[in-house]
């Protein structure tokens, strides 16, 4: 159970200014003081810095405030920070004095941070270092309301045993670690499992270890509530009232709400998790995130609501739902305004929390009246599914929250977040919204990129922050939903015009033409960026924004190739199609001078769970699967979190498109026509082979880290051209 702020909170506070800081804490103070100053518990966060000939006294009114203001007095008085990327900050040899700055106190009660889709596409394999390093990480950028579903799986093997399933079908219903998001989305089951004991035991240890953290710090985590997804053979066995609900390329099966089960199991679920895991009265269900519900009766949609929030208060009086948007927009053909208006109506305001899931680019909150009053979080998605390239709203970041909240219809907004899919880049986007965060808004971007460029670089050069207002344009000024596709991570074809076949949902179409604005600060950035920059931030944006031109390239070159194969011109085809190839080639050998970048970096992670060579076996099949094939072999979710990372690029894209290459080059030579099902067997056949390799065959192991610099430097006279 949650009692409201932890008479660990100091302590913990301190051990965080230990981790980050190193002996330079000592130079520091930390002071929570909850209720305290006339602030009551539970009113607003603030935090205040007094630095002067003593030292550095950090204090706010929760952990996440005091390393909140940590993250200011770094930002503010050192031109330095921490982000995911720099993890270590670069303080002077004396700490600068400034006195006791104003208080600031944040206007959001929740700074929500998450999405369910994070905890496969990114965090399904951490450690508890990785962990670790995370959650402080979200305590500096002042996150309150974390979603929490690591361990939830053990929650879910006890409730099931407890209704009479034994334990194979159980851990068969849960299926493989990767995939557990979509379990709790009710979006499929049964998928790259069973899940092994042992992954069971010890993420159960890990959630708890990471929930004690985060609410010593002062968090209230989101944990799981109950949407009516269960195994379709208790469903059998009971003969209860059910549907089946299709997602993709799968089908799960649903209770009816009315059916007796549904509150059963629910309660059981809920009574599990609680035992194992304590509770801060807010609970994640989405009983139909991208499916159509099998009712349409305004009346019966009340139902629906009603039985998922029963579940909860029927082991919680004070139990909160946390509800994501999304379906409100993705199926809004059936969420007319009345069954909408029906499905909000049914519980009552104080006991839903709604999070606008994608607000910087398709907000719902106009299209609800305001969600009829209910607290709602604005919330950045940012990246779907992980994909890659360079891209943002910051302006849209920077206004839109209070914009929101100043409009008529989005007075109830309580919290800003964000929720994307995956996250490792664009970490430009996380600390602007950290500051909005706090501050509710931020008046001039251009001004707040000069402070970003010179804490992150620790240099303010007129070459760098001409390259940060040329991203601003371009990448951060997106119009789109997200980043111009990469012809690199698409899958090939001999169908039609022989383009690619893209991803579902990609974001933006693949570009051929460099933005003149991006081609000026790659070369800008090249040109500041000096060898000692190479291993820093400065190297991981040149490494991004290289990759970001190359990709451009690559959509040039693969076109040119396809028509050239549609006119049957050998020659321009093979010079063509070369050039891709060799680019291709040229992008794994940019992102493997990048830890970040590597497929050997996510790979490890699985390996460090398994207990026996079966259990590796199946981590990695599903770290591999996930990134590429993700469901069946012919699934319509094919490479829909395809990544630029190198090992990734070399072993799997760079031999399909080498492939496309052979086929065609075959087919000119012989005369003969494109082969387009033959090409589409072998490349099916090619990937599940792919799938089931081990690391150490698909890998390089050259640590070439440091060598971003050097890298770029022989790139760029050969892409030169290419720009503009």
């Amino acid at each position: 159970m949650w009692y409201g702020p932890q008479a660990s909170e100091n302590q913990t506070a301190r051990q965080l200014l230990q981790r980050l800081l190193g002996d330079r804490a000592a130079e520091f103070t930390a002071d929570v003081v909850p209720g305290g100053d006339g602030h009551d518990v539970g009113g607003p966060d603030w935090f205040e810095v007094d630095a002067g000939p003593g030292g550095v006294a950090l204090r706010g009114s929760s952990g996440v405030a005091v390393a909140s203001a940590l993250r200011w007095y770094l930002r503010t008085a050192c031109r330095t920070q921490i982000t995911w990327d720099a993890p270590v900050p670069r303080l002077p040899d004396r700490l600068p004095r400034t006195g006791t700055a104003a208080r600031t106190t944040s206007p959001y009660l929740h700074r929500y941070h998450f999405n369910v889709c994070t905890f496969g596409y990114t965090t399904a394999f951490w450690d508890w270092a990785r962990w670790e390093r995370h959650i402080d990480w979200m305590a500096l950028h002042g996150v309150t309301t974390p979603l929490a579903m690591t361990g939830a799986e053990a929650a879910w093997q006890q409730a099931l045993l407890r209704t009479g399933l034994d334990d194979g079908t159980a851990r068969r219903f849960l299926g493989g670690p990767a995939y557990l998001p979509w379990n709790w989305l009710a979006s499929l089951d049964s998928w790259g499992g069973p899940l092994p004991q042992s992954w069971i035991d010890g993420h159960a240890d890990l959630g708890r270890r990471i929930l004690d953290r985060e609410r010593a710090l002062g968090m209230r985590p989101v944990l799981q509530g109950f949407s009516g997804h269960v195994p379709r053979e208790l469903i059998a066995d009971r003969g209860t009232r059910s549907t089946t609900l299709p997602w993709w390329d799968f089908e799960v099966g649903v209770l009816d709400p009315r059916d007796p089960l549904f509150a059963e199991f629910g309660a059981a679920l809920l009574t599990e998790q609680t035992r194992l895991f304590g509770t801060d009265h807010l609970y994640a269900a989405d009983p139909f995130i991208e499916t159509i519900p099998p009712v349409t009766d305004p009346a019966d949609i009340a139902r629906v609501a009603r039985a998922v929030h029963g579940a909860m208060t029927a082991v919680d009086d004070e139990a909160t739902w946390v509800l994501q948007a999304w379906p409100f927009s993705y199926r809004s053909d059936y969420w007319t305004p009345d069954r909408t208006r029906a499905f909000l109506d049914a519980i009552p305001d104080d006991r839903m929390l709604i999070l606008d899931l994608w607000a910087e680019h398709k907000p719902v909150w106009r299209q609800t009246d305001g969600y009829r009053g209910k607290p709602w979080v604005w919330c950045m998605l940012h990246s779907l599914g992980g994909r890659p390239g360079l891209y943002g709203k910051l302006d849209e970041i920077a206004a839109g929250p209070a914009e929101a909240s100043a409009d008529a219809r989005g007075g109830s907004l309580s919290g800003i977040g964000a929720s994307m899919e995956a996250f490792g880049g664009d970490p430009v986007l996380y600390e602007l919204l950290a500051d909005v965060a706090w501050n509710g808004s931020v008046k001039d971007v251009r001004a707040w990129l000069e402070d970003w460029a010179e804490a992150r670089y620790g240099r303010r050069t007129p070459g760098l922050l001409r390259a940060w207002e040329l991203l601003h344009a371009t990448v951060y000024d997106a119009d789109g939903p997200g980043p111009p596709g990469s012809v690199v991570v698409c899958r090939p074809t001999l169908e039609g015009d022989l383009r690619p076949e893209l991803p579902v949902h990609l974001a933006a179409p693949p570009s051929p033409s460099v933005p003149p604005g991006l081609a000026e600060a790659w070369t800008l950035l090249a040109g500041e960026a000096t060898e000692e920059d190479s291993a820093g931030p400065l190297g991981r944006d040149l490494c991004d924004v290289t990759a970001q031109v190359l990709t451009h390239v690559a959509c040039d070159q693969q076109r040119r190739a396809a028509d050239a194969a549609l006119a049957r011109d050998t020659d321009r085809f093979r010079a063509a199609a070369g050039e891709l190839l060799t680019t291709i080639e040229d992008l794994d050998t940019l992102l493997a001078t990048r830890p970040e970048h590597r497929l050997d970096t996510w790979l490890a992670e699985t390996g460090s769970w398994a207990s026996t060579p079966a259990e590796a076996e199946l981590y990695e099949a599903d770290a591999r699967r996930i990134l590429t094939v993700w469901g069946h072999s012919r699934s319509e979710l094919h490479d829909y979190s395809g990544r630029h990372w190198a090992g990734l690029v070399r072993s799997f894209y760079l031999p399909r498109w080498r492939r496309w290459y052979e086929y065609i080059a075959e087919a000119l030579e012989t005369g003969s026509p494109y082969r387009a099902q033959e090409f589409e067997v072998s490349l099916i056949e090619w990937e599940e082979r792919w799938t089931t390799e081990r690391s150490e065959q698909a890998t390089p192991g050259q640590d070439t880290a440091g060598a971003t610099l050097a890298v770029v430097r022989t790139l760029m006279p050969r892409y030169r051209a290419s720009r503009g």
